[in-house]
């Protein structure tokens, strides 16, 4: 994929969230207690936990020795996206935050779960067997959830225009240096385009290689465009 007016890409996996410590199986609980313990909340209104806050802070300090000061840093407007993002701010002061812009941007949202997001798998099983078979006896990347969204059509959708829309971005001279705070299955989404994978190469991703909470992906951008993948999943451990 060819990007004309960045320099740098920066794609951050929020921190630990409170659904992310609940037991799953695919995109709904493993039990009922796994429900009971994290209780019904909006996708979107998910928080951090207390590791992810300490995470996201964590991130920050490595961000800014690495890559100094941004030119952009986008955010999908959830609320642990918006969290990490306060968290990785905290790492650089008021004079050096003025100096680049923080947008949200609800393209690089995270996947939709569908209507069973708040289901057990028994559940699933018992009520919609069915659907279960479909979940788990075809592609991982053309499967979509019962009302939700498969990963093609996100990655080749709303990711895609997210990407193009870099574009468009008024030009420096040198190329803009850019932050995203994403989700795991978003950056996925990304980096299908950005490395152009074939569809086994991202079963095996979907499969194995979801960002670990606040993992650092990072491409440089040659003159042509061209993003050329420096490292991923790196955790700044200081």
């Amino acid at each position: 994929m060819i990007l004309q007016g960045v320099r740098d890409l920066v794609l951050i996996r929020h921190g630990k969230s409170v659904r992310n410590i609940a037991e799953k199986s695919g995109p709904f609980f493993k039990n009922d207690d796994a429900r009971k313990k994290f209780g019904a909340v909006r996708d979107r209104l998910i928080p951090l936990t207390q590791k992810g806050i300490r995470q996201a802070r964590k991130v920050g300090g490595g961000l800014k020795r690495k890559f100094g000061i941004p030119d952009l840093l986008f955010h999908s407007g959830f609320l642990r996206t918006i969290e990490t993002t306060d968290g990785i701010l905290m790492a650089y002061s008021k004079k050096e935050s003025a100096k680049f812009k923080v947008l949200e941007k609800h393209l690089i949202r995270e996947r939709n779960s569908g209507y069973f997001i708040d289901f057990t798998e028994k559940e699933v099983r018992e009520f919609f067997p069915w659907w279960n078979s479909y979940w788990h006896n075809h592609d991982r990347f053309l499967t979509a959830p019962f009302g939700g969204e498969d990963f093609i059509s996100m990655a080749e959708g709303r990711l895609l225009t997210f990407l193009k829309s870099l574009e468009t971005i008024s030009y420096k001279k040198g190329g803009k240096k850019i932050f995203v705070v994403s989700h795991g299955r978003a950056i996925l989404g990304l980096r299908y385009l950005l490395e152009d994978w074939s569809y086994k190469r991202m079963n095996r991703a979907l499969a194995r290689e979801n960002p670990p909470n606040c993992s650092v992906t990072y491409y440089k951008f040659d003159a042509c465009g061209r993003p050329h993948l420096q490292f991923a999943n790196r955790i700044f451990r200081k």
